[in-house]
């Protein structure tokens, strides 16, 4: 059961976009809305820290008591906690404490959607994230109650590889909340591979509906750029979310930035819910390459 929402703020009407997803999400599920506003300030010379300090807390305390308060008026659970330090350490941290379910935040795109700046604390936010974190785009026009329509389908994208499939496991939790279907989707450059992708999918899918037999599937396999195709995809479906790891096939990426996600997020046009493959998934993944080389040397 989804049982907290947090949601990160900093006193911008772009960061209060989360805001409003966040608030949607909570209506099915009941869910506690945790806002956070990490409070901060930087020290001149023959200025009291102290001083300085304790502003900045009460500053962030009181914009989220106001903030707050409107959403208790409508109805909504809500909490609110002003840590100091750094932004993204509070919010990991704050998510850990708090047994958060899920991090809805916006991005910052100071520079355009041409020169999209993924910004530090959203990335490290997402790094290092126990949970998943629903990241929206600060220029993108809001629409949260399209998330939660009558019948909403989730995209999941996949690659064959477990880092990939890390993204599964929260995906179903999400659409089980929600009564959502998953659109299962696999996007390959070489027409040489669509045999081996469909047999993937086919498998994958036929797994699933065993374990989780009232769980709507649906699959689609398309050829090109994996961003492209997200996005595509996307559109043409009708999803509400696309659900994806933070890197797959192609290495251990550490950044977001860079990474199929990282396109999706500068060129695509879904809310995205970004998933921090655990270290066994790592694991996992090299150990079956490694038997793999290992098997093609003894051959």
């Amino acid at each position: 059961m989804l049982k907290k929402i947090l949601c990160p703020l900093d006193g911008s009407a772009l960061a209060e976009t989360a805001l409003d997803y966040a608030a949607e999400l909570s209506i099915p599920t009941g869910a506690k809305l945790l806002l956070v506003r990490v409070a901060s300030s930087h020290t001149l010379p023959g200025v009291d820290a102290r001083e300085r300090k304790e502003g900045a807390i009460w500053e962030a305390e009181d914009y989220l008591t106001r903030t707050a308060a409107r959403l208790i008026e409508r109805g909504y659970a809500c909490e609110a906690i002003a840590p100091y330090g750094r932004a993204d350490e509070c919010i990991v941290e704050q998510a850990r404490m708090s047994a958060a379910d899920l991090i809805v935040m916006t991005t910052h795109g100071r520079t355009g959607p041409g020169r999209l700046l993924f910004g530090s604390v959203a990335e490290a936010v997402v790094s290092n994230s126990p949970v998943p974190v629903l990241v929206m785009r600060a220029w993108l026009p809001p629409h949260p109650d399209d998330l939660l329509r009558e019948t909403p389908l989730f995209l999941v994208p996949l690659d064959g590889s477990p880092f990939a499939e890390a993204a599964l496991e929260p995906a179903i939790k999400l659409a089980d909340e929600y009564g959502a279907g998953l659109l299962l989707l696999c996007a390959q450059r070489s027409s040489a591979d669509v045999m081996d992708t469909l047999g993937y999918l086919t498998k994958l899918e036929a797994k699933l509906r065993d374990a989780y037999p009232d769980l709507r599937l649906e699959t689609d396999l398309r050829d090109g750029d994996a961003a492209h195709a997200i996005d595509e995809a996307f559109r043409e479906s009708g999803a509400s979310l696309v659900i994806m790891a933070t890197h797959g096939r192609g290495g251990v990426v550490r950044s977001v930035t860079g990474s199929v996600a990282g396109r999706v997020l500068k060129e695509g046009h879904a809310p995205v819910v970004l998933v921090r493959p655990p270290a066994c998934a790592e694991d996992i993944g090299f150990a079956a390459r490694s038997e793999q080389v290992g098997a093609a040397g003894r051959g």
